[in-house]
């Protein structure tokens, strides 16, 4: 029989970004501090693996809605006004603003990641009433008669194990999640489609020192953003390179291959700062695999993932983790409505949680679909995918509006579907038309011209199936609601 200390209404599992946030949106959602918060992670302050820093204006909102965001500025963190792309180094680069998206904050926010995780602890600690275990990691989940997780077992640095009574539990332990697999939520199309290397620079000359940097050419795109304001005022940037799933090189050699295929596809003086860093780092580069994880099913009775654990992909769009925050923004939302249910009755009922899985199977699939697809142009290792990408940069440099409803896209701000299929359809259109017109000569081969809007049109064929999953997901919560969870 389990005593009294070990019953919460809510074990949250991981402490990073999205179990933070998680924590935080829950304990703001009992003002009254009736309830009992349990936040866990397996790791002190921060796991020592490089991961997200980079925030769009939607989820800066929402860290400072929390009570994150002037700590996580105090600390260092940098604002970001948008992106620039670079279609290669020689090219003048196509400018996406946050602040031409109407009615969403300017800018984004960028910041190391860790410093990050420890503000965040210390945010989470220090205004609430959220208990923090770190080293601390789930073993088991428990079970009811009829299958519903009623609670965990958890073991703590010295390997002594406890039973936790709870409501819910939350998967916030990202894309490996352990909650995941301890539920047996199936992961069908997981894939691990490459490895992220990275390094930083100190004052790096970026061509636009508020913005982050997308750089095509080399084998995979190059990503260059601030990352931290230190003391003595100098910049921190972060430079990461889209590395193939078969790793050519590695240690040493891995250094070698990125100062002979990705540094000369940068811009100057950016190129001779990175060969420079790259050379002098110490040891072996920072790397992180690239996971595609289509969104599993992201709620059983009694148990709710978050964040990555509840889906991810290619980190081109840079959403993951504004994704990660609307979905303790959402889960915070059910948990408010939720706020005067009486003792003994669950805080976060089966409709709380089926209200969730509608709000976050609207977004997730959005998110998921635009990073397959950018990245897939982006890379342009096939015809079509090379004729998509030049319609890209046509279809930006066609005005003002074209960017800022890309914008909107991929900074997490626009949903509804008409919007999505629209651009869709448009960048389609722009590579089956940009096809037949000679880009280089008057006398273009015709032939040429014919393969490369046969590989267009059939890279938007194979994606209409995927536009289609879109769609449904948003309108489906709406035409078909759930009536209840399986009990």
């Amino acid at each position: 029989m389990m005593g009294s200390a070990n019953r919460y209404d809510v074990l949250i599992v991981g402490a990073g970004l999205a179990g933070c946030a998680t924590a935080r949106a829950l304990a703001e959602a009992d003002p009254g501090r009736q309830r009992r918060i349990l936040l866990i992670d397996s790791h002190k302050d921060v796991h020592p693996r490089f991961s997200g820093e980079l925030i769009h204006p939607r989820g800066a909102q929402i860290l400072a809605d929390l009570g994150f965001g002037e700590a996580l500025h105090r600390a260092g963190a940098v604002d970001v006004d948008g992106f620039v792309i670079f279609e290669n180094a020689d090219a003048h680069f196509v400018r996406l603003d946050y602040a031409s998206v109407i009615g969403e904050r300017p800018q984004g926010i960028s910041v190391h990641h860790k410093t990050l995780v420890p503000v965040l602890r210390k945010v989470v600690v220090d205004s609430t009433h959220v208990e923090l275990r770190e080293e601390c990691s789930i073993r088991e989940l428990r079970r009811n008669e009829r299958g519903h997780v009623v609670g965990a077992v958890i073991e703590s640095a010295d390997h002594t194990l406890s039973e936790i009574r709870c409501d819910v539990v939350v998967g916030a332990d990202g894309k490996s999640s352990t909650v995941r697999k301890l539920a047996q939520i199936s992961d069908d199309g997981r894939e691990t489609i490459g490895f992220t290397a990275g390094i930083e620079l100190t004052n790096a000359h970026l061509p636009r020192a508020t913005y982050a940097h997308v750089i095509l050419g080399a084998w995979g795109p190059v990503l260059a953003y601030p990352v931290l304001h230190e003391p003595d005022g100098s910049i921190r940037t972060r430079v990461t390179f889209d590395l193939p799933r078969v790793l050519t090189a590695k240690g040493p050699k891995l250094k070698e291959q990125l100062l002979r295929a990705y540094v000369p596809f940068l811009p100057a003086p950016l190129s001779v700062e990175v060969a420079a860093a790259i050379r002098a780092w110490p040891g072996s580069l920072h790397l992180a695999p690239t996971v595609n994880l289509p969104a599993p099913t992201s709620i059983l009775p009694g148990l709710v993932l978050v964040g990555d654990a509840g889906g991810c992909s290619h980190p081109i769009t840079a959403s993951g983790m504004t994704m990660g925050l609307r979905d303790a923004e959402t889960l915070g939302l059910q948990a408010r409505k939720r706020s005067s249910s009486r003792p003994g009755e669950a805080w976060l009922d089966v409709g709380s949680l089926e209200r969730y899985r509608d709000a976050h199977d609207r977004y997730v699939p959005t998110r998921q679909a635009l990073a397959d697809a950018i990245y897939e142009a982006f890379r342009g290792e096939r015809e079509g995918s090379r004729a998509i990408r030049r319609a890209l940069f046509q279809y930006w440099n066609s005005g003002p509006t074209a960017r800022s409803r890309s914008m909107a896209l991929l900074s997490c701000s626009e949903q509804r579907p008409s919007v999505f299929l629209t651009e869709y359809l448009k960048t389609a259109r722009h590579a089956l038309g940009s096809s037949f017109i000679p880009q280089h000569a008057r006398h273009f081969p015709v032939q040429d011209r014919v393969r490369q809007a046969r590989g267009a049109a059939s890279l938007a064929t194979n994606k209409f199936g995927l536009v289609a999953q879109v769609m449904w997901a948003q309108v489906r919560p709406s035409w078909f609601p759930r009536t209840t969870m399986s009990l």
